[in-house]
């Protein structure tokens, strides 16, 4: 019988599914009867393995850290449309055919204006400027004009909007302060050559000494190794791929 590995292009796999691989190779080989696992240098492997999976998969988390900002990035944009929510509806009551509502409106122009472009300012001075355009609009001095147009909701979509942000912003903060950084395309491509080495150690060595360690250790390697091959050739060949691991 030829012993050889399943050829697998490990550089085509997602991150995610990169560390499948590796969270799958190793479970496989934890499965070999203990009594066998007495070989230094696969013991050795699998333990760089394991610590250098525990360091990728802390860089996944920190790749997930990026949906963070993206759900920064809509609750700006919903915080900047509630401010042009606000300029239009303030438009349009400057053009009613009742005198107190282009009056109030008139008044309420002058304070907006002294804030316009808002959704120009860096995420910490915009969030200021709406805090204080929606204390100005509160006040006594421009809470009477508010209840003339009936724009309270305007108001309270421009608070709501701005603390959805500010809560947001400020945990992301504190999670980057807390969090270590993680260069993922060093960590993946060194968790890949240690994977890569090993795997030729099985292989050199089941050919060499023809061992049930090695056998059963190649074996196991070839049926994940198949596993990612299979599923990168249905990629390729543009069919659904139904049984993409998951986390």
């Amino acid at each position: 019988m030829m012993l050889k590995l399943e050829p697998v292009r490990t550089s085509d796999l997602t991150n995610m599914e990169a560390g499948q691989l590796i969270r799958r190779t190793l479970d496989d080989l934890a499965t070999i009867d203990q009594a066998l696992m007495i070989d230094v240098p696969l013991n050795a492997y699998l333990q760089d393995l394991t610590q250098q999976k525990g360091s990728y998969e802390k860089a996944l988390a920190q790749i997930r850290k990026s949906e963070e900002t993206e759900k920064i990035g809509l609750a700006d944009k919903n915080r900047d449309k509630a401010v042009d929510a606000f300029g239009k509806a303030l438009k349009l009551y400057g053009v009613s055919d009742d005198e107190a509502e282009v009056e109030a409106s008139r008044g309420l122009n002058i304070v907006f204006t002294s804030f316009k472009g808002l959704a120009d300012l860096n995420y910490e001075a915009e969030t200021m400027a709406i805090d204080k355009l929606v204390n100005e609009l509160e006040s006594p001095a421009h809470a009477a004009k508010i209840g003339v147009l009936n724009m309270g909701r305007y108001v309270a979509r421009l608070k709501t909007t701005n603390e959805a942000f500010k809560t947001l912003f400020a945990n992301r903060l504190v999670t980057e302060a807390s969090t270590e950084t993680y260069d993922m395309k060093v960590i993946r491509a060194e968790l890949l050559k240690k994977y890569a080495d090993m795997a030729n150690y099985v292989l050199a060595m089941a050919k060499a000494l023809k061992s049930p360690l090695f056998l059963n250790a190649l074996n196991l390697l070839n049926a994940s190794r198949k596993y990612y091959s299979d599923m990168l050739a249905r990629r390729t060949n543009g069919k659904d791929d139904k049984d993409k691991p998951v986390e």
